[in-house]
């Protein structure tokens, strides 16, 4: 495969379920270690997909969840798109803005001490995860009510 050509591996479209989050996690992990041949890629990927899914299930309304996990060369590309309120969407580019900031261990370790003093289901810590410990640059897309969060990295 040359670096330039893109290959989808994962294609998913289903109700944003909390029941679906692990196994979710865990197929694409699957796909990624199967695919670059590597348990570490398929660790780091089913860790964002996890993240990306489970806040896209927390802020987003109860229609469907769209996730997509692509190969381009070395690298990987998981994006996860929802439709959520304007408030929240909103909420998301202030916070996503704020978190890249930082260089990524920066904004973790900034993550973990404001995690301390919120109640567990809304710590904080997921987009901060995605690109500490999936090593992944992350940007957001918005367009009227659908939100995508996509997160690249290399394998």
């Amino acid at each position: 495969m040359d670096a330039t050509s893109v290959d989808r591996m994962v294609q998913l479209r289903f109700r944003p379920l909390w029941l679906y989050v692990d196994q979710v996690r865990e197929f694409c992990g699957f796909f990624a270690r199967a695919t670059f041949g590597a348990d570490a890629v398929g660790e780091r990927v089913g860790l964002v997909v996890h993240e990306l899914v489970e806040n896209a299930i927390r802020y987003g309304d109860e229609r469907d969840l769209e996730l997509c996990l692509e190969r381009n060369g070395e690298r990987v590309e998981i994006s996860v798109a929802n439709t959520t309120s304007p408030e929240r969407a909103s909420d998301l580019q202030e916070f996503l803005s704020d978190l890249l900031t930082l260089p990524a261990e920066q904004a973790y370790v900034r993550a973990l001490e404001m995690a301390a003093s919120r109640p567990a289901e809304q710590s904080g810590l997921g987009l901060a995860r995605v690109r500490y410990e999936g090593q992944c640059d992350l940007e957001l897309s918005v367009s009227a009510d659908r939100v995508c969060v996509t997160a690249r990295g290399g394998a």
